[in-house]
């Protein structure tokens, strides 16, 4: 799990995983993005967020 943490820190530019940002994460289902308070993925939209409503 380490590895895939550090692989994805890397396909995001960063150079370790400890500095990866909440706008690096995206969710790939509307209910996990809805959970997570982060977007889905290829939009910038928040399930439940009231600047979206």
């Amino acid at each position: 799990m380490t590895l895939e943490a550090q692989t994805i820190a890397r396909a995001c530019g960063k150079s370790h995983v400890h500095n990866l940002e909440p706008e690096d994460l995206v969710a790939l289902t509307v209910e996990a993005a809805a959970m997570a308070k982060v977007p889905l993925a290829g939009t910038d939209w928040v399930p439940g967020s009231k600047s979206h409503e």
